[in-house]
């Protein structure tokens, strides 16, 4: 029997597979890891309401560790922690943004928004060509049109008008195939003081504060648990799932991660098509 109390897993290009879902066999691996005595928390660049929706269809309640860690929830739904971005902060990386020609979508304590629906289109088939694995262009477009019809991002037509005294910004997703201007704006936004800069595919950058990151969130869930960092397991495939894989006591990249992902961790398992997740948890429990 592992010594692993605590999983942490990401959700795109891990958790879920290529139609955003988690499949049976994923979910009965967490169900079995719990049955342990293992708690499992997802650990997300989605907000709440875009990470709940499938761990509802699949019938599980997890620890919720959202926006790159700028959010943390109980199993409940219940906010544990927050790690926002100052409002002058945010005018100072939105004009950085806007002058090197990169869109972005702003994730706050009142949902996320864009102020232009196709270029948030354009994001999910983006990331979803970049994770899964698709017959045609048509089932990628279906799957990405079907996070506004479901309200998981609402469009507005200034962000400004968003962001009343009550609202706190958690993180701004960008997106530019400009690799010139994806790349200065991202040194010019790193030389700003905290701010996190990482990615969670290859177009885009997602911008937190620099408390905000999953590895940290990870060190606060493991601490309110009281369990050991080395007693953590983490999964993930990209560049923002870098912090929790560097710390956890195991690091898993899935077979379809970035590289650099792949150098840092552990051990290698099984693409998000293939259940890699439950291979990862089975492999350990059983070891």
């Amino acid at each position: 029997m592992t010594n692993i109390r605590l999983i942490a897993t990401d959700m795109d290009g891990t958790l879920l597979n290529s139609e955003r879902k988690i499949s049976k066999a994923n979910a009965e691996a967490i169900r079995y890891a719990e049955s342990k005595g293992i708690t499992v928390a997802v650990a997300t660049g989605r907000d709440y309401t875009e990470a709940i929706a499938p761990l509802k269809e699949a019938g599980l309640r997890l620890p919720l560790i959202c926006v790159n860690g700028a959010e943390m929830r109980s199993r409940d739904g219940q906010i544990l922690s927050q790690a926002p971005l100052d409002k002058t902060l945010y005018n100072q990386m939105s004009a950085i943004l806007r002058e090197e020609n990169v869109y972005y979508e702003m994730y706050t304590t009142k949902g996320s928004f864009t102020e232009n629906q196709q270029k948030g289109i354009d994001i999910v088939v983006n990331i979803m060509m970049s994770t899964g694995e698709f017959a045609t262009y048509d089932e990628v477009m279906k799957v990405a049109e079907a996070r506004f019809k479901e309200g998981a991002v609402s469009v507005t037509d200034d962000y400004q008008s968003v962001l009343t005294n009550d609202v706190k910004i958690y993180k701004l997703l960008a997106f530019s195939e400009d690799d010139g201007s994806r790349e200065r704006a991202k040194q010019r936004l790193l030389d700003l003081s905290e701010v996190s800069v990482s990615a969670s595919a290859s177009e885009n950058l997602e911008i937190t504060h620099l408390q905000a990151t999953k590895g940290k969130a990870l060190e606060k869930l493991a601490k309110d648990l009281d369990v050991s960092i080395r007693e953590t397991m983490a999964l993930g495939d990209n560049l923002n799932d870098v912090s929790m894989l560097s710390i956890a006591g195991v690091s898993v990249a899935m077979k379809n991660g970035e590289d650099e992902v792949k150098k840092i961790s552990d051990r290698v398992t099984a693409s998000n098509v293939e259940d890699g997740v439950a291979k990862a948890i089975y492999d350990l429990i059983d070891q």
